[in-house]
């Protein structure tokens, strides 16, 4: 006679313990959501980082290069939508992933573990907190720029319609990106150490701080596989006027292209931070 036999209450609170009711799992997201937002900000340099560093190159680049550069434009200008796309890449992918491989290191993923909530609840807090960080960034950056610094911004709701799609796609790969490799890292030093130099390699080589058009055509051609790269060129369709176009390597902007390299990415995120999620086990 089985154990289950001897006690037949056992496999009735096993399966118990699985029924996820919506409103507990709702509850759980927003929980887990309102604890991120509180560890982001009590956290004082992921706070200035990925809320004020942004912030600070604009005004910087739009002070030391106050002239108007090819196609009409300012670099203030230029470096708006930059900006937007380069605190979404800090706060998404090198401040999560942080946080999250502290969390693996400090055992906090297999405290949730034990929980009575789903496993995508974790996944979905940490893509609305990025919404939520994003979003304050762009709004930070977009009232400064305008009423601080002058910066003209775009009139026809289809730019900001793309600039919202560019925006949601984006979140969506640097988070997937954060969690895969934030659940790779053994802690959150090794994460910092990875990250931090590929930020900065990306910031010169996506045209963050340099139009592509004034980098090597090796360099250009050869990191044209990243999002970044294409995130940053529909970001600057979306907030400059035609004349700005110029300054791209083409001449011109490539908006299906462009949206068609971020979702592939978008997809082959998702997967790499299943797969990854799927194969620690810290949390079990």
């Amino acid at each position: 006679m089985t154990t289950a036999t001897l006690n037949p209450h056992t496999s009735a609170s096993r399966g118990a313990r699985t029924v996820q009711h919506p409103g507990s799992a709702s509850a759980a997201v927003l929980t887990l959501t309102w604890k991120s937002l509180v560890g982001f900000i009590r956290e004082p340099m992921a706070f200035i980082m990925g809320l004020f560093y942004p912030l600070f190159m604009l005004i910087l680049f739009n002070a030391v290069f106050p002239g108007e550069m090819s196609g009409g434009i300012t670099m203030g200008e230029y470096m708006l939508p930059a900006m937007i796309t380069m605190g979404v890449l800090m706060n998404c992918t090198q401040i999560l992933a942080i946080s999250v491989a502290a969390e693996r290191e400090n055992g906090e993923l297999k405290r949730l573990a034990v929980l009575p909530v789903p496993a995508w609840a974790y996944v979905a807090a940490k893509c609305l907190a990025n919404v939520a960080v994003s979003v304050l960034n762009i709004v930070v950056l977009i009232i400064s720029g305008s009423l601080a610094l002058g910066l003209s911004l775009p009139a026809a709701a289809g730019s900001w319609g793309l600039a919202a799609l560019t925006l949601v796609l984006t979140v969506g790969v640097c988070t997937a990106l954060g969690l895969a490799i934030g659940r790779s890292c053994p802690s959150s030093r090794a994460a910092s150490g990875i990250l931090t130099p590929i930020i900065i390699i990306l910031q010169f080589v996506s045209g963050l701080f340099l139009p592509l058009s004034q980098l090597p055509g090796w360099m250009v051609h050869g990191f044209s596989v990243l999002p970044v790269r294409w995130s940053a060129e529909l970001m600057r369709e979306a907030f400059l006027p035609a004349t700005a176009a110029a300054v791209e390597p083409t001449g011109g902007w490539e908006t299906g292209k462009g949206l068609a390299v971020v979702a592939a990415w978008l997809v082959g995120g998702v997967v790499a931070a299943v797969v990854v999620s799927r194969r620690d086990t810290v949390d079990r």
